[in-house]
């Protein structure tokens, strides 16, 4: 334990040796305490097929969507931006003074 756990501790244990009385949930919170990270990350749960199975419903809808607003912005944006650059290059007519 690091040592705020264990000056924490041994004030607790000082507090309880003193006759001092706690609430009996905060005694029980307070000596159940856990003592590594680990004992505080929860199990996984396990899923079902079920729910496997909305998961890639699910994904699948996810990327077609993306696939359809991609193409469609490229449809819409990308591809006529390109046509008007190269056609508004393509006709323009550059005249100096010296050549008129």
């Amino acid at each position: 334990m690091t040592d705020a756990a264990t000056t924490t501790a041994a004030s607790i244990s000082a507090l309880l040796q003193e006759n001092i009385s706690l609430p009996s949930t905060l005694s029980n919170v307070l000596t159940s305490a856990p003592t590594s990270p680990v004992d505080v990350i929860p199990q996984q749960s396990t899923q079902g097929i079920i729910g496997w199975m909305f998961y890639l419903i699910g994904s699948i809808i996810l990327g077609v969507t993306r696939i359809f607003v991609w193409a469609l912005s490229f449809a819409t944006i990308t591809i006529p931006t390109l046509i008007f650059k190269i056609l508004s290059v393509s006709f323009t007519l550059t005249l100096n003074f010296s050549s008129l």
